[in-house]
């Protein structure tokens, strides 16, 4: 038991190091080292509550930014406490999550290609891989996709790559360039790693961006399905942190002081369309949304012990 508990713990503190995949990819991954882990357990092990709380608490701060983990941590403790049988609740809450995740971005995929005019020219900031699968599936209605570096670490060009061979042109720009060119858009479309009752979390540079689509009254999409919204009681535990200096200046001189923070919060203004599998979500339904969602005694019981952002 200790044994495959540190192995699958080690693996979950390795994905908290993955800065390149987005949230819904690292969540499945999470899911599917989970699996593997509760495949091999014994159900009679008097050690099962403890290694199961473990479990949920190291998934919970893999990325605490990432809604997916948090809710995936959250079924996970909901398991463990209201089942005699914990390790079969959760196999099953494990399958249904990795079922969701696959099917739900193809079915925002389809609703977003659906709204796209003829001919579009779509804007998208950063990797996700939900707004991948949509730019995909909308490939007959794309003429063009302007997509940027992503700084600091360039996923816009892992975007751009994936975009170009699968035949879509693509014109890459610098991130303080996408201003410039949200004229020629007719589409602005990001993703989202949590979304909560009236705000996001995204990509650092995503309110400016979403600001001057408003300001061309250009439509913006946010592609978000059901497992990033984010009930008030799992908010306290979620929060944006500062990424190592490094990634941005290796060796910075003396007296530099170096802030690489990914995320930000922004909010969800009457403009925006949040897209999820479910199809739009307007501010009054994502708020009953949220707030009816289950949430574990032992997060309830501990608000405090999250982070801030």
């Amino acid at each position: 038991m200790t044994d495959l508990l540190h192995k699958a713990l080690n693996g979950l503190w390795a994905l908290a190091e993955d800065r390149r995949r987005g949230a819904a990819e690292i969540a499945d991954r999470a899911a599917a080292l989970l699996e593997r882990y509760l495949e091999r357990v014994q159900s009679d092990d008097p050690r099962l509550s403890y290694a199961l709380a473990e479990l949920a608490e190291a998934t919970l701060r893999v990325q605490p930014s990432m809604a997916p983990l948090v809710n995936l941590a959250n079924r996970l403790q909901l398991a463990a406490e209201g089942e005699r049988f914990p390790v079969r609740q959760m196999r099953a809450e494990l399958e249904k999550f990795r079922r969701h995740q696959q099917q739900a971005s193809e079915k925002i995929a389809r609703l977003f290609a659906a709204r796209l005019p003829r001919r579009a020219t779509v804007m998208t900031y950063t990797y996700s891989s939900t707004v991948l699968a949509a730019l995909l599936a909308g490939r007959r209605r794309i003429s063009r996709i302007i997509v940027s570096e992503a700084r600091p670490l360039l996923e816009g060009h892992t975007v751009a790559k994936q975009l170009a061979e699968a035949g879509l042109p693509v014109t890459l720009v610098v991130d303080a360039a996408l201003g410039e060119h949200v004229r020629a858009a007719d589409v602005v479309v990001v993703g989202a790693d949590a979304v909560f009752e009236g705000t996001y979390f995204n990509k650092l540079g995503t309110r400016i961006l979403q600001e001057q689509a408003r300001a061309v009254r250009k439509p913006f999409y946010v592609l978000a399905d059901t497992a990033k919204f984010v009930p008030p009681a799992l908010a306290t535990w979620m929060r944006v942190e500062d990424k190592p200096p490094a990634e941005v200046w290796k060796e910075a001189p003396r007296g530099v002081t170096v802030v690489n923070r990914y995320f930000e919060v922004i909010q969800l203004e009457r403009f925006v369309t949040l897209l999820c599998e479910r199809g739009m979500m307007p501010m009054g339904r994502l708020r009953a949304w949220v707030e009816h969602m289950p949430v574990a005694r032992r997060w309830q019981e501990n608000p405090s012990a999250g982070g801030s952002w």
